[in-house]
């Protein structure tokens, strides 16, 4: 009996372990940063949620080819727009697992928010009921650089060559990445990329932007460091962040039909 009982113990400890295993295995990552906009917020079952299940769900189908996702739904305060964007050199197969784990994650971090966004180093999502260039985020690599003139010369001619780069990019991808020499024989990695609604003037100028608010922020002096909006970011790093190649395209998915009035 009690070699019995040591069995059905070693048999149960055995499933339990591995049922947490496989439940902890199957939880997406952390964002390295998100926002949850406080105000305002949506109840359970009202109409905006119902809105915002129908875009979650629909949204990773709806890949341009090169990795933009975008689905809307609903009319005036109940409307959801959502999109989420891939780094341009990400595998496609990569790039959806990126999205959909950002779904998950950021309803889950933000349960009942109007306007969130999540971000992964491979992609990022935002939902929200209004359009905008909002949630402006400027992330530094700690490190200082030995000498600030210098490397910010070459930092901005590597920015405006890739700005320039990206803009020119067309309807299905604005992505640029590239590097250059910086002081004391260093190498500067550069990475920009805009969401593709956006036509070449706009996209250099949301990147322009960006590139000049590095002094009035805590990216400057640094040797890396990034800044992330809605519709265009960059990221600079004195080591290789990105792949060398980008992502042949893919076809679209299937097309979505027109989405109801929420």
């Amino acid at each position: 009996m009690l070699i019995l009982f040591r069995k059905h113990l070693f048999w149960f400890s055995f499933i339990f372990i591995y049922l947490i295993n496989t439940t902890t295995l199957a939880q997406p990552p952390p964002f390295f940063h998100h926002i949850c906009v406080n105000s305002p917020t949506y109840t359970i079952n009202s109409p905006y949620q119902r809105n915002l299940d129908t875009a979650l769900s629909a949204l990773p189908t709806t890949n341009s080819g090169f990795g933009y996702f975008n689905f809307n739904t609903g009319q005036l305060n109940d409307r959801v727009i959502s999109f989420a964007l891939c780094r341009g050199d990400l595998e496609p197969a990569l790039c959806t697992n990126c999205v959909n784990d950002s779904i998950v994650k950021l309803r889950e971090l933000c349960p009942n928010q109007i306007e969130s966004i999540g971000y992964y180093n491979e992609c990022f999502l935002k939902y929200s009921y209004e359009t905008g260039n909002t949630n402006e985020v400027a992330l530094p690599n700690l490190q200082n650089t030995s000498n600030v003139d210098r490397f910010n010369g070459a930092l901005r001619e590597l920015m405006d060559r890739l700005r320039g780069e990206a803009a020119a990019g067309g309807l299905l991808l604005k992505f640029a990445t590239g590097n250059i020499t910086g002081p004391d024989f260093s190498t500067i990695y550069g990475l920009v990329q805009c969401t593709p609604d956006l036509s070449e003037q706009v996209c250099s100028d949301c990147l322009e932007a960006a590139v000049n608010r590095i002094p009035n922020t805590n990216l400057y002096g640094k040797v890396g460091g990034r800044i992330l909006q809605s519709t265009c970011n960059f990221r600079y790093e004195i080591y290789e962040f990105f792949n060398q190649t980008t992502q042949s395209i893919s076809p679209p998915s299937r097309s979505i039909p027109q989405s109801p009035p929420g």
